[in-house]
């Protein structure tokens, strides 16, 4: 492949945040955490809202052996 004269190489990098429900009956808030961690391991969950997306950071990766497929 050629370089393409004066274009730089970029990756940029996003951040994806979902925020997730999970019911549980507990004895109390450490139990509840720990019961919930278990059953969204599962996949027994419910998912509210939008996810929020936003770039992490931008990395210029011209000068380097870094694998680039645009």
């Amino acid at each position: 492949m050629k370089k393409k004269i004066g274009k730089r190489k970029y990756k940029v990098e996003y951040k994806q945040t979902e925020t997730f429900i999970v019911d549980v009956y507990a004895n109390n808030q450490k139990q509840a955490e720990e019961l919930a961690g278990k059953r969204f391991d599962a996949g027994d969950y419910q998912e509210i809202g939008d996810c929020e997306v936003v770039v992490n950071h931008v990395y210029d990766v011209t000068n380097t052996e870094d694998p680039f497929c645009p």
